[in-house]
């Protein structure tokens, strides 16, 4: 049988059946306990909850640190929905900040612009990188409002010497499926905290859903413990797109993370390669809908609307080869040199 290429499940399928009668052995009931002592000892964090999916952590996280109705939520315009959909369903006002051009991360003027006015910071590194941690702590401590730190995209990484996951009052990630740390069509997420009384509020607002399946922990706790083999596999090929994409006309290549598993590439002929892309079977990710798209008028975001008309996003799985990085590249590539 010839392997499915382009496959982002090729990590997942490996280890099910590279590690079967171990998952089979530790898929008991205390699975998710087990692999919450892991996650927490990982980031270096005193306390994790394993959560129904990333939504869930994320509203638990802002029900903990005090937001309710009114309550002003600062937020990327450039993430993934469930961080503007949690704030409106507790009754909170989104306060929605610009991108960066560089690297797709909030802008650090439109945090320091808005500083004042947050009551609440949801502090979201996309792409595996992320505005300046600093820069956010600074901040936060001078205005006197929390951070909730969503760090989905960029778990593995650190900064300053210090894991993604620990810079904020509460963090939280998705371990959904494409994640380095899931389980193949299965959601979960993680809380993490190093307050006890913050903790506390956060596992009484998960209590109303439910809890992942313990059968779905081992693998996530395998897959955490080879996380530093995943990356370096994820960073070759995300070298291999910035080498060989480099200096084309009418290509960008923003500075995103050597970790990221969407690598973004922008042009002005968008629609013309991403048809010459799926016609030749390559998968793309999606491209993030800016949050204010989603909302009434709530101002101009010249440089989130840039990123909507204009970004690709190509693969970089785990597991995923170096041919088929090259592959891809190459037909980018060839688009451009090549008309």
């Amino acid at each position: 049988m010839t392997p499915k290429i382009f496959n982002p499940y090729r990590l997942d399928e490996t280890l099910l059946k590279e590690n079967a009668a171990w998952l089979r052995k530790t898929a008991g009931p205390e699975a998710l306990n087990r692999f919450a002592e892991k996650l927490s000892a990982f980031i270096g964090r005193r306390y994790c909850l394993i959560t129904e999916s990333g939504r869930v952590a994320i509203r638990s996280g802002l029900t903990a640190l005090g937001t309710g109705k009114g309550s002003c939520v600062g937020m990327t315009n450039v993430t993934h929905p469930s961080a503007l959909d949690e704030t409106i369903q507790i009754g909170a006002k989104p306060e929605l900040l610009e991108i960066s051009a560089s690297n797709l991360n909030m802008d650090p003027r439109a945090i320091e612009s808005r500083a004042g006015k947050m009551d609440i910071f949801i502090f979201t590194p996309m792409f595996s990188t992320s505005a300046p941690v600093g820069l956010v702590r600074s901040l936060a401590d001078d205005n006197g409002f929390p951070v909730l730190e969503d760090a989905s995209q960029i778990i593995g990484v650190s900064s300053g010497g210090h894991p993604y996951g620990s810079f904020g009052d509460i963090s939280v990630f998705s371990l959904s499926s494409y994640k380095p740390v899931s389980y193949p069509s299965a959601k979960a997420g993680a809380l993490l905290c190093d307050d006890i009384t913050l903790f506390r509020k956060a596992k009484k607002a998960a209590a109303a859903f439910s809890a992942p399946d313990p059968s779905v922990a081992p693998l996530m706790e395998l897959k955490l413990s080879l996380l530093k083999k995943t990356l370096a596999g994820i960073h070759r090929n995300n070298d291999i797109y910035r080498r060989n994409l480099a200096g084309i006309m009418g290509l960008l290549i923003p500075k995103v993370g050597r970790d990221t598993q969407d690598f973004p590439i922008l042009t002005p002929r968008k629609k013309e390669l991403e048809k010459l892309i799926l016609k030749l079977r390559i998968p793309l990710g999606r491209t993030y809908e800016p949050l204010h798209t989603l909302l009434p008028s709530c101002g101009d975001f010249p440089v989130s609307n840039a990123y909507a008309k204009l970004a690709l996003h190509l693969p970089s799985y785990p597991m995923m080869t170096e041919s088929e990085c090259r592959y891809a590249a190459g037909v980018v590539k060839g688009f451009f040199t090549h008309p």
